[in-house]
């Protein structure tokens, strides 16, 4: 069965449990596509900035060679195992995006390595010191936001676009 797009509901808490998963949770699972067409995941910390999650990944990850092949990647945020009640209704969000490899020499890289720092702690002074990790920003475009039983969404960036119903 399909989904069938609704006219949307009241979505406010859907909406502020979207940007909270957003503050909150501070790793990405990022999807990406191997040389043999096989999937592969990775988790990395990420911080918002400017419409994009930003991360530093190394060229010698698996994921950082695949994504240089194919920059458009599937994302996802997931609420904590320990933070719901029931495991079905698990709150969720995926995203189609695109990924940018941000140079060093880019006027932005400094505050976003302050910020990952800030977030994610003195880590990041050893890893901006690495030649081999990079920045590089996910913008995320269309996706779904499962709430919660009845409560999915077709999604746009951060913004809720439709109610999903199984059809």
């Amino acid at each position: 069965m399909a989904d069938a797009p609704e006219s949307l509901p009241s979505t406010q808490p859907d909406h502020d449990r979207l940007i909270a998963m957003r503050q909150n949770l501070r790793a990405l699972i990022l999807a990406t596509i191997d040389e043999d067409g096989f999937p592969n995941l990775s988790t990395l910390p990420f911080v918002w900035r400017d419409d994009a999650f930003w991360v530093l990944m190394s060229d010698l990850a698996p994921h950082t060679r695949q994504v240089k092949q194919n920059p458009t990647v599937e994302l996802m945020l997931l609420e904590d195992e320990g933070q719901t009640s029931n495991i079905y209704n698990r709150a969720r969000v995926t995203w189609r995006a695109d990924v940018s490899r941000i140079e060093r020499s880019d006027h932005r890289s400094h505050d976003l390595f302050d910020a990952l720092r800030a977030r994610h702690g003195k880590i990041l002074d050893v890893l901006v010191q690495l030649p081999d990790f990079h920045l590089h920003r996910i913008a995320p475009g269309a996706g779904r936001l499962v709430n919660g039983f009845g409560r999915a969404f077709k999604i746009d960036g951060f913004e809720l676009v439709a109610h999903l119903r199984g059809a």
